[in-house]
């Protein structure tokens, strides 16, 4: 949520935000909502001068009963209907205020989708990090670079997986399409993934949680996936839910990571806090019907890891660098060429987004870089709504920061280790980093 006091300070940055983060100018309508907030309080400071008024009235009681009933049932009545008008104004006020979107960073690049965003960083394993001066594509490996011998055409993960572990068919029997089943080998490279980021999370100091799949709606307006959001949310009916509540599956732990922290004041000394969580993760894909259908790139239930922060004002920036440099640190272990990219206004995720970047694996079977990690920071914005503050040591009280990372999506980097380590007579081998938990040197093929 945006601070109402720089909103009016500057409304034309607000205008300026709206178009550069291409938000729905009908749903964010600035004008009406300066009118609305004018005229809110204007109705305040009359409420403000009936409330005077009928504190007035006692002193009139004692001398003139009769003209002091009258007048109180007038100040009523009045205070009555601005209250009734005041409730209709403030619920349009506040949801068009939903819809403004976090101030962009200065440094974020200005432009209209992903082709826009900018390359940070290109790394390569065996070259390290490359100058490829924004043209990174054509310093990729054309061929798998973790081959044993020779050069070969490339498979995609969906037409390896299937021989691998990957069993998209049965799932749909049993769930419907864009579910999956993962088997053996591949099962466990997912969960020697897990333990090799849980393993550095707890070296650095990060503290573990095992949150709700299941949250309220205010978990996610907090954290600002609704209203914007809400159509990559599933909604579980509340029949058979005690008070008959309306629950949604988490798209990510974020919601109730943060919602953990929601009405709390901590004190400055405590931050920042870093926590992480590795859960299932569910979203609709609405609107992504006959895109990426094969394999397990887009599907609708998947496992993470998410890093979250809850931090003061002054630390943000360098929590959002902190998590950057794991999301590399895992992708160098695993020897994963990859790039970092600078995203767009137009292309910078969810309203609450101040400064975000993607890690971006290349899929030499797909011959194009794949988002794996995604790094955010979102300043005051989900604290404001979640009302996440810290005591200085002044003794001041303000609003925290928060900045949250997709540390890994466990399925997007199977597929791009499943790309760089395939093998001419198409098993797969498994990185070094991960072979003290698998005890296997490759994922041989299913029956």
């Amino acid at each position: 949520m945006i601070d109402v006091k720089l909103l009016r300070q500057d409304p034309e940055a607000m205008r300026r935000a709206i178009h550069l983060r291409r938000v729905d100018p009908q749903k964010a309508d600035l004008d009406r909502w300066l009118q609305l907030d004018e005229r809110r309080r204007q109705l305040q400071a009359e409420i403000n001068r009936l409330n005077t008024a009928k504190k007035e009235l006692s002193r009139l009681g004692r001398t003139d009963p009769e003209a002091a009933r009258q007048q109180g049932q007038e100040l009523r009545e009045q205070g009555r209907l601005c209250e009734q008008e005041m409730t209709q104004l403030s619920a349009e006020w506040q949801a068009i205020l939903d819809w403004f979107p976090n101030w962009p960073h200065p440094q974020m690049p200005q432009g209209q989708g992903e082709e826009q965003n900018v390359e940070e960083k290109v790394w390569v394993p065996g070259k390290g990090y490359l100058d490829s001066s924004g043209h990174s594509t054509s310093h990729m490996p054309q061929f798998p670079p973790h081959a044993d011998t020779g050069n070969f055409a490339p498979q995609v993960h969906a037409d390896l997986g299937t021989r691998l572990g990957i069993d998209t068919q049965q799932a749909g029997k049993v769930s419907g399409s864009r579910f999956t089943y993962i088997r053996g080998d591949l099962a466990l490279m997912q969960y020697a993934l897990s333990q090799l980021l849980i393993g550095e999370l707890l070296r650095r100091g990060y503290e573990m949680l095992i949150p709700p799949l299941l949250v309220r709606e205010p978990a996610l307006y907090g954290t600002s996936h609704f209203p914007e959001g809400r159509s990559q949310v599933y909604a579980i009916q509340g029949d058979n839910v005690e008070d008959q509540t309306q629950l949604f599956l988490v798209g990510s732990s974020e919601p109730a990571n943060f919602g953990y922290f929601s009405g709390r004041t901590l004190r400055e000394e405590e931050l920042p806090v870093r926590v992480f969580a590795y859960t299932p993760c569910f979203r609709s894909e609405a609107g992504s019907w006959g895109k990426d259908v094969k394999g397990i790139k887009r599907v609708h239930q998947f496992d993470k890891l998410e890093m979250n922060s809850v931090c003061a004002p002054e630390q943000s920036e360098m929590i959002y660098e902190e998590f950057g440099a794991i999301n590399e640190w895992l992708m160098q272990q695993l020897e994963l060429p990859y790039r970092i990219v600078d995203k767009c206004t137009g292309d910078a995720g969810y309203l609450a987004s101040h400064r975000q970047r993607d890690a971006e694996v290349w899929l030499p079977g797909s011959g194009e870089y794949m988002e794996v990690m995604t790094d955010t920071n979102t300043t005051d914005y989900q604290a404001r709504r979640l009302d996440i503050r810290y005591k200085s040591a002044q003794g001041n009280t303000r609003f925290c920061h928060t900045v949250n990372d997709t540390g890994c999506a466990m399925g997007r980097m199977l597929i791009a280790i499943i790309e760089n380590y395939q093998q001419k007579d198409g098993v797969v081998k498994v990185p070094e980093i991960l072979l003290p938990a698998m005890g296997v040197d490759y994922l041989q093929p299913k029956i």
